[in-house]
């Protein structure tokens, strides 16, 4: 689809309108078609970081596809035209990439942010001690035969290289946290559940809606992928031990 933008930021369809008609209404300089920039939204949007990662494709039943398409990332519009130090912020005044050096952010009003790292884990006296309690192993999708270590605390688990648990080449699971999986060295158990992803998340073939204890050998489902739960820590072996 092709969209047009004015030199004021209003969108509108050429299809629709040769003109703005914002712009058409206000009278302003957007009126004019020179004054415009077109924009397609099928293509990658240069400088937005994001050009190493494909939409989520969307869930068909039945492996129906239809007419639908998955739903393309959106943009800022300064992240679309290629970028820039400064934002404008309404009311703010604006800030500039400077106000964030040393993690110290300064608003308008003089006060300061500051970005304090998270405290470490800190298991049998050792701070920053994350140790594998167990692994997935994929047992049926793209990536049959892979297996994934889990870590004591949250594991989120989505195709992004940065998430704890990446899966490659299931274009069904979300980019960031389509799901989480956790362990608690305290009560040495496990849990699954959903995060911010859009299809269902499955344990043993029964939809999971909340954060669900699991157990050895059991299988759980994020996409089309299906993993089987191996641990290591537990009622016989924990690393606080």
């Amino acid at each position: 689809m092709e969209i047009k933008v004015c030199s004021k930021g209003h969108r509108y369809d050429p299809s629709v309108s040769s003109v703005c008609p914002q712009c058409a209404a206000e009278g302003g300089a957007g009126f004019f078609q020179d004054d415009t920039e077109t924009i397609f939204f099928n293509e990658t949007v240069p400088g937005s970081g994001m050009d190493d990662y494909g939409a989520t494709e969307p869930v068909f039943p039945q492996g129906g596809m239809g007419s639908y398409k998955a739903t393309e990332p959106v943009f800022p519009q300064t992240a679309a035209r290629g970028g820039s130090d400064t934002m404008a912020v309404e009311g703010d005044g604006g800030f500039t990439a400077g106000d964030f050096e040393s993690g110290t952010f300064f608003h308008s009003n003089g006060v300061e942010d500051y970005d304090d790292p998270t405290a470490p884990v800190i298991i049998n006296n050792i701070a920053g001690f994350t140790p594998v309690v167990g692994w997935l192993v994929c047992v049926e999708g793209p990536s049959k035969g892979t297996d994934y270590r889990i870590r004591t605390g949250y594991n989120y688990i989505g195709r992004a290289d940065h998430m704890d648990i990446c899966i490659k080449g299931d274009q069904v699971i979300g980019r960031e946290r389509h799901a989480m999986i956790a362990y608690d060295f305290e009560e040495r158990v496990f849990f699954f559940g959903p995060a911010d992803g859009k299809s269902i998340v499955r344990l043993n073939g029964k939809m999971v809606m909340v954060p669900s204890e699991i157990h050895a050998y059991d299988i759980l489902k994020i996409g089309s992928t299906k993993l089987m739960f191996v641990p290591l820590c537990g009622e016989k072996f924990n690393w606080d031990e």
